[in-house]
């Protein structure tokens, strides 16, 4: 495996405020960049919980997407913003035939492997991508901030 880095899309640079190292706007734990200015995913360093930042990847960003649309739309009618409150940080990486390796924490330590591993990884992508012909569904995804994971 070879990897080049992640940085922000150079698309933030038109936003003024501070950045971290991989060049993502630093935000509020609102998710306010700058201003009337609302940003998540790749392109946000959020707190994601004492001495942590937000990674780039799904488990941030699409809490942090909800988070930031709804604090956008409730800035321009004058309601109460929220709070970006991810779950705690897990990870689950699919080896193929041999399973997954799942793991909790910023240590990332093991919890699971192998079969069970994978048996959490194909939950995981069941919940964080609902079906897109059934619009009850959705909307029940929509309302749903981060998915608590129970392993």
């Amino acid at each position: 495996m070879w990897t080049a880095g992640l940085e922000a899309n150079p698309l933030t640079s038109q936003i003024p405020g501070e950045r971290d190292h991989l060049g993502r706007l630093k935000v509020d734990a609102h998710l306010r960049a700058h201003d009337a200015v609302f940003a998540a995913g790749d392109v946000a360093a959020a707190r994601a919980e004492e001495g942590r930042l937000t990674m780039q990847s799904c488990q941030h960003a699409t809490p942090m997407g909800k988070t930031a649309g709804h604090n956008a739309a409730a800035d321009l009618l004058g309601v109460p913003l929220i709070d970006f409150t991810p779950a705690p940080y897990v990870t689950d990486v699919d080896l193929g035939a041999a399973g997954a390796v799942y793991t909790r924490g910023w240590d990332r330590l093991v919890a699971l492997h192998g079969a069970e591993g994978k048996w959490v990884k194909r939950w995981i992508m069941d919940k964080i991508h609902p079906p897109v012909d059934d619009a009850g569904t959705i909307l029940t995804h929509a309302g749903m901030v981060t998915t608590p994971i129970p392993f």
